[in-house]
């Protein structure tokens, strides 16, 4: 029972929100499904042991600790020649030696879904309810202020898109977000984040093609002296695949934001500090590239400059770098190395910011691991982490070394058939 209690949703709007996910789907997308279809069964536990020299990055107060995290999971699919549907389940207990007050159990749902409507026209959607902690994930605010206790977040999320192909070369993608994100804690501000998105591709060849994306959010912080955001971007980009080794993406363009003093906010009590490079008129870029050395080695880079929602009750402007190398050293052992770097700098200077701006907020991770593949169904995997953070609000830094030791073993794979 007490798990149970846990993973009830708080509140009318999550009701709300499970509702209008259920009725659609099902009336819609299983209505016209009538033949037998295939059903597949995954389930897996996972043990992870951890040691960390900060858990909570703290500046002055740096707690040692080690922990552990059981993590039960299982998926759902369904799959037919129209109709693909995966349901995924996790939940995870955390405990910390010497430390009780970090213990957490955090339950996370996810559901995908795609039906081919014609040749030429399908739908999809992808939704998400899940419960985490700031112990074990930056929760997309790794430039926000610093804080030195566990914070708990629920997060909803909706993506449903539509996609139709107008010629054999032109194909436009029409999407929709919906993000609601709750803390248990006054120091984070919860807020909404939901808008909208056009796509349009147009292939050139069949190694490359010209992309154009039109986005509209709106982003609605849950406090009484902030008003809602919204911010309209433009995009074009180019797109080149020369073969399944190499595929390169870039979009660049431009973006403009406002705040909306007749909202649901009263205003911004006169103070426009928080949204420094992220009023008015700026620029946007997104770069993803992979590259595939040979069957053993591949790696990835992924580049951008991008407003997104934050905690802070101010939508912000971030730099994020990822780079990543993965080397397969024997059929069953592989090794890989990331780097992960986020920062809120107005690098071209557009909002009129300085380098000694004492809001400035950055954060690096490096995370070497190994993982062996010991039976067809037990994998185990080593991991350090290296982090490092400078905070926004005093300018003060922290650092932090983990180390974490995973056992997987997945369960062997059910399948039937059925409706």
């Amino acid at each position: 029972m007490q798990i149970l209690g846990a993973m009830a949703f708080p509140g009318l709007r999550a009701r709300r929100f499970l509702i209008g996910l259920a009725l659609p789907l099902s009336s819609f997308w299983f209505c016209h499904e009538g033949n037998a279809q295939e059903w597949k069964l995954d389930t897996s536990l996972s043990q992870q042991a951890l040691y960390s020299d900060n858990l909570l990055m703290g500046i002055d107060r740096e707690i040692e600790t080690f922990g552990a995290i059981s993590t039960p999971s299982v998926r759902l699919q369904r799959l037919s020649p129209t109709l693909n549907l995966a349901l995924n389940g996790r939940y995870e207990f955390s405990e910390y030696l010497n430390h009780s007050e970090f213990n957490s159990q955090d339950p996370f749902v996810g559901l995908s879904v795609g039906k081919i409507l014609t040749e030429r026209s399908s739908l999809a959607f992808r939704g998400s309810f899940s419960q985490d902690s700031s112990l074990k994930s930056e929760q997309q605010d790794e430039t926000s202020k610093f804080i030195d206790k566990l914070v708990q977040s629920t997060t909803f999320d909706a993506r449903p898109s539509w996609t139709y192909l107008l010629t054999p070369v032109d194909r436009v993608v029409l999407s929709g977000t919906y993000t609601d994100v709750s803390y248990d804690s006054t120091e984070k501000t919860d807020y909404q984040y939901f808008g909208s998105t056009l796509d349009y591709n147009h292939q050139l060849s069949d190694i490359d093609s010209v992309i154009a994306n039109v986005s509209f959010f709106r982003y609605i912080p849950d406090r009484a002296d902030d008003t809602p955001t919204d911010t309209v971007s433009v995009l074009g980009g180019y797109s080149y695949k020369p073969s399944d080794r190499l595929s390169i993406t870039g979009l660049a363009g431009l973006a403009y934001s406002l705040k909306d003093t007749n909202g649901s906010g009263s205003g911004s009590s006169g103070d426009d500090s928080n949204g420094d490079n992220d009023g008015g008129l700026g620029y946007r870029l997104k770069f993803n590239a992979q590259y595939k050395l040979d069957d053993r080695t591949s790696g990835r880079l992924a580049l951008s400059h991008d407003s997104e929602p934050s905690s802070d009750g101010d939508q912000t402007t971030r730099n994020r770098l990822t780079l990543g190398v993965n080397h397969k050293l024997t059929p069953l052992t592989s090794v890989s190395v990331s780097l992960d770097y986020v920062d809120n700098y107005d690098y071209a200077g557009l909002g009129g910011r300085t380098e000694n701006d004492n809001r400035e907020s950055r954060y690096a991770a490096v995370k070497p691991a190994i993982s062996w593949e010991l039976t067809e169904d037990v994998s185990l995997l080593a991991e350090y982490r290296f982090r490092y953070k400078l905070y926004e609000d005093n300018g003060d830094s922290a650092m932090s070394n983990s180390v974490f030791l995973t056992l997987k073993y997945a369960l062997p794979t059910w399948g039937w058939d059925g409706y």
